[in-house]
């Protein structure tokens, strides 16, 4: 026997670049979004193919551009929020909606003057994630994602564990470089989230380029504290930083000193440090 224990679909991929006009001043939205619905009546189709409660993915994927143009919105977390009650309004048997994006990061091009209305795509994604359900708040989750940052000294990795097959000689001066990838929620409704955002990425800025780094673990809890000290609307932030290795290139066999100025970026294999980081008392507001 097989039983059908959850279910949901949507339309995903949806490219959607929104543009709002002040005058000449304008504003961008460039994304990926991924739009999912959830009922139990939703199981019928599943179990015997009869389509009649099912809204076409082709629906969902028109009412996500409809909604972009006919609403006006300051962040991804705001249209995701209204994306989830215009289903749920919509059709009294959709129980909750999954919404996802992937924002692609423009900055406004200096040329002497910040331009109105052109841009240079910058590498970091912002992401977001909205779950909506029936009768509740919906609960929105912010995040970034390829965030790549270097410094080239102030960091080092010393008193470690050592057992037989360690290799590894502790320093105290290395390149450290990273993929920053960020996820945090909220304990309130009431965010500017694209404050919060520039809060986060600007905690990790700070943190990286300002303090010498014992380990890639006391980095990362120092980034976090500092968002939730300078952020109180954010509750609860989970990081992940993979080591982007750069290693001494060895001239031994060449009869050369390496004076700490050439290294050897390598991919593979890589450390990956994680942790969540959570608001020790809570502050709903």
């Amino acid at each position: 026997m097989a039983t059908l224990v959850d279910n949901r679909y949507g339309k995903a991929k949806v490219r959607v670049l929104r543009l709002f006009k002040t005058g000449d001043y304008h504003k961008i939205f460039d994304f990926d979004c991924c739009v999912l619905l959830l009922g139990d009546e939703f199981k019928e189709t599943y179990l015997t193919g009869d389509n009649k409660r099912v809204v076409p993915t082709d629906t969902v994927k028109n009412t996500i551009y409809v909604l972009a143009q006919q609403e006006t919105f300051k962040s991804l977390e705001e249209f995701g929020i209204i994306l989830g009650k215009h289903f749920i309004k919509t059709y009294s048997h959709v129980q909750g909606v999954h919404a996802t994006m992937k924002e692609n990061s423009w900055a406004r091009m200096g040329t002497g003057k910040q331009q109105d209305h052109s841009f240079v795509r910058e590498r970091e994604i912002h992401t977001i994630q909205v779950n909506s359900s029936r009768g509740q708040e919906p609960q929105v989750t912010s995040g970034i994602d390829d965030l790549l940052i270097m410094k080239t000294t102030q960091s080092g990795f010393e008193g470690y564990n050592k057992c037989q097959y360690t290799t590894l000689k502790e320093t105290s001066d290395r390149v450290f470089a990273t993929v920053v990838t960020a996820n945090w929620t909220y304990n309130t409704l009431n965010v500017d989230y694209t404050k919060a955002f520039e809060i986060m990425k600007q905690s990790v800025f700070e943190i990286f380029s300002s303090t010498y780094s014992k380990s890639v673990q006391e980095s990362l809890f120092l980034m976090a504290k500092l968002a939730l000290e300078r952020c109180p609307q954010i509750e609860t932030i989970k990081m992940s930083l993979p080591n982007k290795h750069a290693f001494g290139f060895d001239f031994s066999r060449l009869n050369i000193q390496n004076q700490n100025t050439v290294f050897q970026p390598v991919e593979e294999p890589s450390g990956l440090i994680e942790g969540t980081i959570k608001r020790s008392v809570s502050s709903k507001l």
